[in-house]
């Protein structure tokens, strides 16, 4: 009887630590995270699995994981290369994530800041704002949540058609045209933008280039 009771006692032992091993190799990968400008360690959500690695950081070569968050500080901006080829670039105290990956859907979230995307996906780019959403169509657009509004023009020939939350849309399909969207109301008609706001926009890579250095 002894005997019996001790044979158990030693499955339920291995059954135990058999289990707290595998609960440190899930944490292993849990802990997995990506880069932030700013300082702040932000954490890839937690899985069994490896991150999926969707891009490269272009100043250190960094990889860029689907789903991670990327931020930007005060004083630095900071652009990535897509695997479609497709390049992001965001300016000072920026944040953006790679929500989606894939050969004809590549899906962007912008959380604050401003942007510059130059998309070589043959499918369609999202991004996703905070006051609505932009799909781009083999072309390049920027932009800049304020707190005035959040801005969208369209920088290269090509399409670009933006979405309120209320449902209401715009298409941009000249070069140098721009929509606004105030709070969550609709986009404004596409207008041209000034030539100095035209170049803001289209400094921003040049911008980055000189931040990293």
């Amino acid at each position: 009887m002894a005997a019996l009771f001790l044979r158990r006692a030693l499955r339920v032992t291995l059954t135990l630590a058999t289990a707290a091993i595998a609960g440190v190799a899930a944490h292993s990968w849990a802990a997995s995270d990506t880069f932030d400008q700013s300082g702040d360690i932000q954490p890839v959500a937690a899985s069994v699995a490896p991150p999926r690695i969707v891009g490269q950081e272009s100043r250190l070569g960094r990889p860029v994981a689907l789903g991670s968050r990327i931020a930007s500080g005060p004083g630095s901006g900071l652009k990535f290369t897509l695997n479609d080829r497709s390049t992001v670039i965001i300016g000072p105290n920026s944040a953006i994530s790679v929500d989606e990956f894939a050969a004809d859907r590549v899906v962007l979230r912008l959380e604050r800041g401003s942007f510059y995307v130059d998309s070589a996906n043959p499918g369609s780019l999202y991004l996703v704002l905070p006051t609505g959403t932009v799909t781009v169509k083999a072309s390049t657009v920027a932009g800049r949540i304020g707190p005035n509004g959040t801005e969208i023009a369209l920088l290269s020939v090509g399409r670009a058609e933006v979405m309120g939350f209320g449902g209401y849309g715009v298409r941009l399909d000249q070069p140098g045209e721009a929509t606004r969207i105030i709070g969550l109301g609709a986009p404004t008609q596409p207008s041209l933008l000034s030539p100095q706001r035209l170049q803001d926009y289209v400094g921003l890579a040049g911008q980055v280039a000189l931040l990293q250095h």
